[in-house]
């Protein structure tokens, strides 16, 4: 018998999947929750094998969740959205499956067929999914705009208008022509969703729009220092690893 949690913040999403999964006795529902520090806490209280996790929920994602647990080894993860834009970090993180809602009945008795599989799937298996996803998102157009906060208010800012990006204790900034602004993306995220001929990941923390560059300056020990052509002339790092991959492109 395999000991099932859901977690969803929509009550419909939680019904939904309760009744797909009634067609399989071999799981055992045993809990349910409706948002991130509820499931947190069933989770390491409850040790279920196998969590259907929503990806974006009111104050913690189901991948800040699935960081969060302290659990050795964690459930395995079946990740339930609207969204499919996190399908490649999904998979980077060994979800069994990805399913987008409204869920198929046909394509959850895939996902059931991969959980009672799951103990005869390599790591060579996801990778090939993995890939193959890359390869279809790079197909999709960059958007036009992106959505960024600043208190209460929503904008929709042109990549172009984007100066650099960082992390900053789990949040991500974004430094415009018109100011700071904050996004829920995280920067792997929203890297996968920036035009990656505009935009250059420099440094774990800091993605930087190409454009926006004055010059290059080394440092030490194959570092550089980035600096912008804005008012401010900010200097942003440049890895050593980032660096070796910047200087491969433009052949310097």
């Amino acid at each position: 018998m395999i000991r099932a949690l859901i977690v969803d913040d929509e009550k419909f999403s939680r019904v939904s999947l309760k009744k797909l999964l009634k067609s399989y006795p071999q799981i055992e529902l045993i809990d349910e929750a409706a948002d991130g520090l509820k499931a947190i806490e069933k989770i390491e209280s409850l040790k279920p094998d196998l969590v259907f996790l929503d990806i974006q929920m009111p104050g913690l994602s189901g991948f800040e969740v699935l960081r969060s647990v302290s659990l050795d080894p964690k459930p395995q993860v079946v990740f339930v959205t609207a969204y499919d834009k996190y399908a490649v970090k999904a998979f980077e993180v060994n979800a069994i499956d990805y399913l987008l809602k409204p869920i198929d009945a046909d394509r959850f008795s895939l996902t059931m067929k991969r959980i009672f599989e799951s103990g005869r799937t390599s790591h060579e298996d996801y990778e090939k999914i993995r890939r193959l996803i890359q390869s279809l998102d790079r197909l999709k157009p960059p958007p036009q705009h992106i959505p960024l906060r600043r208190g209460k208010k929503i904008v929709l800012m042109s990549p172009a208008d984007i100066h650099y990006l960082k992390s900053e204790q789990g949040v991500t900034i974004v430094l415009t022509q018109s100011g700071e602004y904050w996004t829920h993306y995280t920067l792997t995220e929203i890297e996968g969703i920036l035009d990656e001929h505009m935009f250059f990941r420099t440094h774990r923390s800091t993605i930087i729009n190409l454009n926006k560059i004055k010059e290059i300056m080394p440092a030490q020990s194959g570092v550089y220092d980035v600096y912008l052509n804005n008012p401010e002339h900010t200097c942003l790092p440049l890895s050593r690893d980032r660096a070796r991959v910047l200087r491969e492109r433009y052949d310097f």
